[in-house]
This record gives structure tokens, C-alpha cells and sequence, in this order.
């Protein structure tokens, strides 16, 4: 742009030389800098040590401003913010088929409840599970914001899922189901339904009905030979009059979904997890790292950044003898 003939920014009238680096309006004779520089304090680079003291090791902020003395909490606060705001994803996800393993956790902000989804992806291989960025949501569990949330998975990561592994959230089995994804459900969400059900420290009339159950729930899981000879036997016993009503009704859902249990044993060849236990773990470490944090954007954001600070955990499926 041609600035020959520039006219003064406040009046649009004729500028004059006001020494080598001054400029000066000849009609309200304001001068000003022709190398105008920023001002204010310099911004400061991005603390990674900071981010990885607290999200990584689980640290306080005020205890490291108590060590350094001359920093408020406040000040690490805002350097920690603008660090989590800068901070990128750095791993490379696993090449090859991949499995998909999914939770959600919920938190309150000021009387409304918020769904936070995690994911990680694992090869079919074995090995780690990686996170994807965490979709935090207004509102309770549902199958739209779990539609939400997988829409939100690279499609590059989402077109090399084979199955899914779930707590047996009923959204989730229908997304499984469209997706032609193989649904493997969470043994340890049933196992706990059936323990707390058991009456050992009610002195219960009918506990040994209730742990032969139990026993019998607990071998289907595993076996694999005599699933029939098993099945119509646990089916009588929930048929029993004897039978508790809340036993009967976890029961009979676990018949009804029994393949969704056992799809771990029918497809060997992918190595899926029959829990979800890494990503409960991991959930715990969310719940330390966010509790003090008061508002839904502060959360999304401590998340996302904790996942890309720990970046995977361990995933092990069970090891069985094949025939």
C-alpha cells in the first residue's frame, strides 16, 4: 500500500516528520512512534513442568507456591491454565484393527448434572490403550450424547473399530449393534449386581440359594464347554420360587445378553478385555485432578489436558486355554 500520502490516524490530516522516529497530526498536533511495540510485561512461555507436577503427579498448587514463596497460587493457576490451553496431543495411535473402550463419569455445576464420556482405543493385538479427547455434555447418560461423543472420534480411528467394550449401557449396545461392532460387556458391573445381593452380613435364610447363583453366574462367564447344560440350569433356579426378586430380574438379563458376556471367548482373535477397569481406574484419577475445578469449561479443559499428559494405560485381556 502506497503511504505517501497517509493522512494521521485521529484526524485524517496531514502528517509532518517529529524527529527520526516520531510522527505528528498537524491538526491536533498528537505525535507517535512510527516502530509502535507491544506493550505490557512480556508473556512467558508455556510451563510443561508445571502441567505435568499437577495433572501427571496428582501436586497441589499450593504447596508449590508455599516451596516457591514468591509465586501466589493464584499466579501458578493462571500459568497452569495457559499451559492446558496450549498443550497439544503428541501420541500416535496404534495402526492396524482397532477394539474401543468406553465410560462416562458425572459431575454437578451448580445444581445441573454434566456427563463427561472417555474413550481410549486399543489393537486387537493387545498392548496399551490410548485416549481420545473426553466430550463433556449437559445432562445425564444417554444414547444421544454417547452418539455424540463417538461422532466426535477421527474418522481415520473410527473406521478401524471392530468392537466395543462397555459397561452395558443400553445406548451404547444399540451404537454397537448399528456400527456391526462386536458388543462385549463389563463382567465386573455384573459380578458387583450379584455381590451386593447376597445377604452375608444379613444372616439370610436363603443365602446358600443366593451364592449357588452366584457360583453358577460366575462359571458362565468362563466356561466353555456345557454352556447349554449350564444355562438351562441357572434358568430353573431363577424360575424357583425361592428365587429373590431383584436376583431374578439381574439374572434373566444376564441370560438375555449372555452372548454380549461372552463375546470375548467367541471372537479369541480380537483379545478383548472382558472388563472395563482401566477406564474406571483412569476415572478415579479425573475425579482427584478435577474436584476442586467449579465450572464445566475448567472440567473439559483439565480433562482433555490430562489425557494428553498420560496418554494411555494398560489394557490386558484374559489369557485362556483354547481348545
Amino acid at each position: 500500500m502506497n503511504i505517501k500520502h497517509e493522512n494521521s490516524p485521529c484526524c485524517q490530516a496531514k502528517i509532518y516528520k517529529f524527529g527520526d522516529k516520531r510522527r505528528q497530526c498537524s491538526k491536533c498536533k498528537k505525535t507517535w512512534t512510527k516502530y509502535a511495540k507491544k506493550r505490557g510485561r512480556k508473556a512467558k512461555r508455556s510451563n510443561r513442568q508445571l502441567m505435568n507436577k499437577v495433572l501427571g503427579q496428582g501436586k497441589k498448587l499450593v504447596h508449590l507456591a508455599e516451596r516457591k514463596g514468591s509465586v501466589s497460587d493464584s499466579a501458578l493457576s493462571q500459568r497452569l491454565k495457559k499451559s492446558m490451553s496450549k498443550k497439544k496431543r503428541e501420541n500416535e495411535y496404534p495402526k492396524g484393527w482397532l477394539i474401543l473402550i468406553a465410560d462416562a463419569l458425572w459431575f454437578e455445576f451448580k445444581g445441573q448434572r454434566w456427563t463427561l464420556h472417555v474413550m481410549a482405543v486399543r489393537s486387537i493385538t493387545g498392548g496399551k490403550a490410548y485416549f481420545i479427547d473426553p466430550v463433556l455434555l449437559p445432562g445425564r447418560e444417554s444414547g444421544d450424547g454417547w452418539r455424540q461423543a463417538l461422532g466426535s472420534i477421527p474418522p481415520d480411528i473410527h473406521n478401524r473399530l471392530l468392537a466395543l467394550v462397555s459397561d452395558g449401557f443400553r445406548g451404547l449396545c444399540l451404537l454397537a449393534k448399528e456400527n456391526k461392532w462386536v458388543n462385549q460387556r463389563c463382567h465386573f458391573h455384573l459380578i458387583m449386581q450379584f455381590q451386593i445381593q447376597l445377604g452375608d452380613w444379613k444372616n439370610l435364610l436363603d443365602s446358600p440359594y443366593r451364592k449357588e447363583i452366584f457360583a453358577m453366574v460366575c462359571g458362565l462367564l468362563k466356561t466353555r464347554n456345557k454352556e447349554i447344560e449350564c444355562t438351562e440350569k441357572l434358568y430353573e433356579l431363577l424360575s424357583d420360587k425361592k428365587c429373590p426378586r431383584r436376583y431374578r430380574m439381574i439374572g434373566i438379563e444376564f441370560l438375555r445378553r449372555i452372548n454380549d458376556f461372552r463375546a470375548y471367548l467367541k471372537y479369541p482373535e480380537l483379545h478383548l478385555p472382558h472388563t472395563t477397569n482401566c477406564i474406571e481406574s483412569f476415572n478415579k484419577i479425573i475425579r482427584d485432578r478435577c474436584k476442586h475445578v467449579r465450572t464445566p469449561q475448567a472440567l473439559k479443559l483439565r480433562a482433555i489436558t490430562l489425557m494428553r499428559v498420560r496418554t494411555s494405560v494398560n489394557c490386558n485381556h484374559r489369557y485362556f486355554q483354547q481348545n
